[in-house]
């Protein structure tokens, strides 16, 4: 073989080939659209309740135990059924999916003295009564969503809130202070609210031991949700505050409240059975040491036993009742003190330290 030959066989050898034009496939599923393709016309968020919650979006409603959030939620819940004004806003009637994971007969109770005080019946509200977890698999998401297309199909109509009552029961097993756990609950939520577009989702959760730095666990929950609302325990009236509302404006804005009883029942012992309804309140005449952080709660310590009794349905280990005012302010010894008084004055019963407020007192 030649000298030549060998060169030419190196060269092929050495060679590249040539390539073949390679043609990108273009992604499109980021849904982009063009500034300049906006309407010039500029749509407003669609409220569900005016100013306050919006169609398709998610709420976050926190607050101490006992504070009244869960007859908050209830009473705005009913609002929309009913398709009335409540607390002097606007609502967009659909029907209620209540997700009570939390305790169904309490749920239950609330919504029958809720009927009762308001001479009505609220057909589109729906109490679902199974346990509820969207932390450990989607099997419970599925199933609410589910009953979210039957109902509509059912009543000719769009579920326009679904209530998570509490955040703490839909997400047993997850770890609340740790983003990994709580955005896949997140997730699931979002996965709810996409199928379910017309309903707004509100989430019922507790505020931490420190109550000033908000709700318990991931902070990242605050940044998920489009609304915030905090409800505050004020002695014998309640706040709620808006403390978040990213497309509404309104963040600030005080709704006031107060609980007052009512008779729904009798217990087997012939005993009247009481709960509560929300009932407005005007904050705008209150004082400033109201406020969280800036003292004492106002009114007696005989005024916020009595208003604590008055929501339970059933009597309170002594113990608790002192820890709940003392939280509220004041010194334990005189809380005992005042105790001592309303049961030596028939206001309260007393039996083996379980306090319960006499039927002469409701």
């Amino acid at each position: 073989m030649s000298a030549k030959t060998n060169v030419k066989e190196q060269a092929a050898r050495t060679t590249k080939p040539e390539l073949a034009p390679v043609t990108k496939a273009v992604r499109r599923s980021l849904n982009v659209v063009s500034a300049a393709d906006l309407p010039t016309t500029y749509a407003a968020p669609d409220e569900l309740v005016q100013g306050l919650l919006t169609t398709g979006g998610s709420s976050m409603l926190y607050g101490d135990s006992h504070c009244g959030k869960t007859f908050f939620a209830i009473d705005l819940a009913a609002s929309i059924a009913r398709g009335c004004d409540w607390m002097g806003r606007r609502v967009e009637q659909g029907l209620v999916l209540y997700l009570a994971a939390e305790s169904p007969e309490s749920v239950r109770c609330r919504l029958q003295a809720y009927q009762k005080h308001h001479g009505v019946r609220v057909p589109n509200f729906f109490i679902a009564q199974k346990a509820i977890n969207l932390f450990a698999d989607n099997v419970d998401t599925e199933a609410i969503i589910a009953e979210v297309q039957a109902l509509e199909a059912e009543h000719g109509q769009p579920v326009r809130l679904i209530v998570g009552d509490t955040l703490a029961r839909l997400s047993a097993g997850a770890n609340e202070n740790m983003g990994q756990d709580m955005g896949r609950v997140i997730a699931r939520i979002d996965e709810i609210r996409s199928a379910c577009s017309k309903a707004h989702f509100m989430l019922i959760h507790h505020s931490g031991r420190n109550a000033a730095a908000g709700a318990r666990g991931w902070t990242g929950m605050r940044a998920a949700v489009d609304t915030e609302i905090e409800v505050t325990e004020q002695a014998s009236w309640r706040c709620a505050k808006v403390t978040k509302n990213r497309d509404l404006g309104s963040k600030g804005e005080l709704i006031g409240f107060t609980l007052e009883v009512v008779e729904a029942g009798t217990t087997k012992w012939g005993a009247a059975a009481t709960s509560c309804v929300v009932v407005p309140a005007d904050v705008s005449e209150r004082p400033s040491s109201s406020k969280r952080g800036s003292g004492p709660k106002p009114g007696t310590i005989k005024d916020r036993v009595m208003a604590f009794l008055r929501e339970q349905k059933v009597g309170v280990q002594k113990a608790d009742v002192v820890a709940h005012v003392i939280k509220c302010g004041g010194a334990e010894s005189s809380v005992y003190r005042d105790l001592k008084g309303l049961v030596a004055a028939g206001h309260l019963r007393e039996v083996d330290d379980v306090l319960s407020v006499t039927d002469s007192a409701t």
